[in-house]
């Protein structure tokens, strides 16, 4: 609804509200550290915005983007040639292309899932990881600070889902090494600029 009374100005609007929350930037250039892949998925891409920077900071790589809304890579500016988008479930492309991805990413999708179908889309995500390559996974981890707060206000107005942050690191990287046990956990951090944005890097051996 907001986009389309936005019409033009919506991918510069979004643009500038994304920034407050995560450096889309300087996350593409921590998971383009990972290595080369040939193939790279990102589960739940949305507008394609982080698409954008996979392309710049991986050009070699050919990026896949799937999400389950009706026009998935909307306000994508990068190389055509570079960036593809699916409607489709992650469940549904793993089972007609299981272990295609050297690199599958999911940004900021679990929090939107329910409690109870987690643990079955990051199964899913790993299903489509080669053997040698990674699933990195970032979301946000609650806290009692207006960040949060605001955080919680905005994406429960804006999706109209009911959201669950993560209570803590260890809660997250526990509910990622439990739906893919036979993992390593290679790389963690946080995002900016809010201290909220945590990642792991599960490499599938």
């Amino acid at each position: 609804m907001f986009r389309k009374v936005l019409g033009s100005a919506a991918d510069p609007a979004v643009r500038w509200y994304r920034h407050w929350w995560i450096d889309l930037d300087d996350f593409a250039r921590t998971v383009s550290r990972l290595g080369s892949v040939e193939r790279v998925l990102e589960i739940g891409c949305g507008d394609g915005h982080l698409t954008e920077r996979f392309v710049i900071e991986m050009p070699k790589c050919a990026i896949v983007g799937i999400d389950i809304g009706a026009d998935p890579g909307s306000l994508y500016r990068g190389d055509p040639g570079h960036a593809s988008f699916q409607v489709i479930l992650a469940g549904e492309l793993a089972d007609s292309e299981p272990q295609s991805f050297g690199l599958v990413v999911l940004c900021d999708v679990l929090h939107h899932i329910p409690l109870d179908q987690r643990a079955a889309v990051l199964h899913d995500a790993g299903r489509l990881v080669a053997p040698g390559g990674h699933l990195i996974v970032k979301d946000w981890v609650w806290g009692w600070n207006p960040a949060s707060v605001t955080c919680w206000l905005s994406d429960r107005v804006i999706s109209g889902d009911k959201i669950h942050y993560f209570p803590s690191r260890d809660e997250f990287v526990r509910s990622l090494t439990e739906a893919c046990p036979k993992t390593s956990v290679v790389a963690e951090g946080r995002v900016p600029p809010r201290r909220n944005n945590i990642y792991a890097a599960l490499r599938f051996d």
